[in-house]
């Protein structure tokens, strides 16, 4: 992949080489999910319950939510980068995948 970036670019990787570290990135990510709540609140979508019952404070707001959302996304991208599948398709255990419906993301940001 670095045979697509510009010197300019290698450059900065060069003099940052803890940007992109797999320990920070898994580390804000995990963050944003447990700021957001948002596997608790889909558990309780799933149920059938109100999401918003169980949100807390930041999990409240549209803008957490989202990034709660995209973070499990982002982690199940990125175990399975790292090759570790049984903790990629763990992170996705509170979002219904057989529903019919699309997922509770839409409804997550009232």
């Amino acid at each position: 992949m670095l045979n697509k970036r510009s010197a300019e670019e290698i450059d900065q990787l060069r003099q940052h080489p803890k940007v992109w570290n797999v320990h920070s990135v898994l580390n804000v990510l995990h963050s944003l999910v447990d700021k957001s709540n948002i596997n608790r609140q889909l558990e309780v979508y799933t149920n059938g319950g109100d999401p918003d019952s169980v949100a807390g404070e930041f999990g409240r707001h549209p803008l957490y939510k989202m990034l709660g959302y995209f973070s499990l996304v982002g982690l199940l991208r990125l175990h399975s980068l790292l090759g570790d599948y049984y903790q990629a398709i763990k992170v996705l255990e509170n979002i219904e995948l057989n529903k019919k419906a699309c997922i509770p993301v839409f409804q997550l940001a009232k």
